[in-house]
């Protein structure tokens, strides 16, 4: 037999969702995490939704100077002009209704369970595919295939575009933290839930992205541990500190397919504790880490042409 709702219980379900919406998130975003990106901004509470990021070119070697001598007259040292790459804020809103039926039937841990599964999950893979877009987006489409030896040259929603990045090279702002409305609308007779967030990502260096092309059916990718060496040698030649010795590797399943036996081969006891990854995107995510870089499994990568 069906239990009726009560106001008091009701009060305490819709808190319980406002409490817990932002742990769920925090647990399931991939790209807003401390190992996948370098820097981070709160402007909650500031005017305006653009966030203006320095970015410094690299620097000129000290030169030799005689007595006497102009300091920055001598040799080809320039003056500091640095630029700006503006983060713009984007409001992302996830929404679902609950009949009275459904709190009546189903229960409300049920309830509780099943609107902070679909809130966070749809705010989670938003973040992670505007963080994947804007990294796949360095250096437009330039670079796309030279880590694979020029061999790929396929576009479009058949294709993914996989990324080999230095977590310094990306930035995440934030407007708006997880923020959670709800109200009954009595004329539906269901409880209406509303989250939003406002973020933005951003690319201070975007030389330290390297993208691999490959194509999106499993058992169709053609990717090696040689092309990504090849995208590490790179991002060192340009400096690219990575994170404790590391760069971070987005691949897509089938990319992960076609290394997996080459990622097995040489990451056995290699990858540690898993336990001292991170959340649960890290922890599902993980594939191995072998060639400098830490790999990871995404389903929200952009295709070729960076949608």
């Amino acid at each position: 037999m069906a239990v009726g709702t009560t106001k008091t219980s009701v009060e305490q379900l819709y808190a319980d969702i406002v409490t817990d919406l932002k742990v769920f998130y925090a647990d399931k975003v991939l790209m807003e995490n401390t190992n996948m990106v370098g820097h981070r901004f709160d402007i909650s509470g500031s005017s305006g939704n653009t966030l203006r990021l320095p970015v410094m070119q690299a620097p000129d070697d000290a030169v030799a100077v005689t007595e006497g001598a102009s300091i920055i007259g001598t040799g080809t040292q320039a003056n500091l002009a640095p630029v700006a790459a503006n983060i713009t804020m984007t409001k992302y809103g996830a929404a679902t209704n609950v009949s009275e039926e459904a709190l009546e039937d189903g229960g409300f841990a049920t309830v509780r369970g099943g609107v902070i599964e679909k809130l966070s999950s749809s705010l989670a893979q938003a973040s992670d595919s505007a963080g994947l877009i804007t990294l796949a987006n360095a250096g437009g489409n330039s670079g796309d295939q030279a880590d694979l030896g020029a061999t790929f040259t396929s576009t479009g929603s058949g294709n993914v575009c996989n990324i080999i990045y230095d977590p310094t090279g990306l930035a995440v702002g934030s407007k708006r933290d997880i923020t959670t409305r709800v109200w009954y609308n009595p004329n539906i007779d269901a409880h209406e839930f509303r989250a939003t967030n406002r973020i933005g990502y951003g690319l201070p260096y975007s030389t330290f992205v390297r993208k691999l092309n490959t194509l999106r059916a499993v058992g169709s990718a053609v990717i090696s541990l040689a092309n990504v060496a090849t995208s590490v040698a790179n991002l060192r030649a340009a400096n690219a500190p990575g994170l404790d010795g590391f760069y971070m590797g987005i691949l897509h399943p089938a990319a992960e397919l076609a290394i997996a036996q080459q990622l097995n081969s040489v990451t056995q006891t290699a990858i540690g504790d898993l336990s001292e990854v991170g959340n649960r995107a890290l922890l599902n995510g993980l594939i191995g880490q072998a060639a400098g870089v830490q790999f990871f499994r995404s389903n929200n990568l952009p295709d070729s042409n960076h949608s």
